[in-house]
Formats: structure tokens, C-alpha cells, sequence
């Protein structure tokens, strides 16, 4: 098993990231969303954003949000 999916089933599910996952919004409605719960939160805050895709509409909750940070993660550091 690769260690990013073992990481999966060891994630705690006590997790203090704030993660947000838009399903039927337009192209259109997004960007606006997106930007004002940024503004709401403010900028200092770390809200990870994502859109569901039909595999990820296929995932358990759990799993999708420990890729989603993940993810989030590795970009951080680039």
C-alpha cells in the first residue's frame, strides 16, 4: 500500500482544517463564492477549496478531505 494512503486510514479525524467542497455551482457562481468566504474568513485564515468531480463524488468523506489536505500541503511547499 503506498504511505500517502496509509496516511489516509491514520488520519485524525479530529482534524483542525477547514475544508470546503462546492458541488452544482456554475463556472460562473465560483469564483464569487470563493472569494467572498475568503474575505468573511479573512486572510490569515487557511480554508482549503475544492470542487467535487464524479470520482471524487465516489470517495468516502473522510478520504476525500485527508487527499484535499493532503494535497493543500504539498502545494504549500512549492
Amino acid at each position: 500500500m503506498d504511505e500517502d494512503y496509509k496516511k489516509l486510514d491514520e488520519m485524525d479525524t479530529e482534524s483542525k482544517e477547514k475544508v470546503i467542497v462546492f458541488h452544482g455551482f456554475s463556472k460562473e457562481e465560483l469564483p464569487a463564492l470563493m472569494k467572498a468566504i475568503k474575505e468573511a474568513a479573512g486572510e490569515e485564515e487557511d480554508i482549503i477549496m475544492a470542487v467535487s468531480t464524479p470520482t471524487s463524488l465516489e470517495w468516502k468523506l473522510k478520504d476525500l478531505i485527508a487527499e484535499l489536505v493532503r494535497e493543500h500541503e504539498f502545494f504549500k511547499k512549492k
